[in-house]
């Protein structure tokens, strides 16, 4: 390959990566073309994009956009999900894909500006959605209020009871 079109590649995943907090490093060694338009399409819906890249002309990029810890996982044949809205998400899609085919591994990432290997990454992909945790925030945020509303109604629900009890019993002797 010229050495222009090296420096336009680089130059080109730079860019994309400037623009990215989220970033995986995954091995597809033995992967159909089929499987790698199944991946993409897994991890779309939350922005991502999944390339193969040359080793060397992705350490250059790395360095160059802070992703520089993650050099040491470029070995082998690579390939990166990069970008995306939502990074637990894309390592959730990834994880799931990686069950079903095993020609795919994943080898590290960077997620929420922390960098680790696929230990880690399997742990965030184990939590649970944003959505179920804000439902769960609000829920135990409402629960000393509910706690304390039904408190407070306790007396009137008990006079009222009383009440009924006594004019159901005034009505029965006369």
């Amino acid at each position: 390959m010229p050495n222009a079109l090296k420096e336009k590649q680089v130059a080109s995943l730079t860019e994309e990566l400037k623009s990215s907090e989220n970033i995986v490093i995954t091995q597809y060694q033995g992967m159909t073309a089929v499987e790698f338009d199944e991946l993409r399409a897994s991890i779309r819906p939350f922005g991502a994009k999944y390339k193969v890249v040359k080793n060397r002309l992705a350490k250059i990029a790395f360095g160059a956009t802070g992703f520089g810890p993650l050099q040491d996982y470029l070995k082998g044949p690579a390939a990166i999900a990069y970008q995306g809205k939502d990074g637990a998400g894309i390592v959730k899609a990834l994880f799931k894909f990686a069950e079903k085919n095993t020609n795919f591994k994943i080898k590290a990432g960077r997620l929420f500006g922390f960098t680790g290997d696929v230990k880690n990454l399997k742990a965030i992909s184990d939590l649970p959605s944003r959505e179920v945790l804000m439902a769960t925030l609000l829920a135990r945020m409402n629960a000393p209020l509910t706690k304390l509303v039904t408190t407070m109604n306790e007396p009137l629900r008990s006079l009222q009871a009383a009440l009924t009890a006594l004019s159901t019993k005034k009505e029965e002797a006369s």
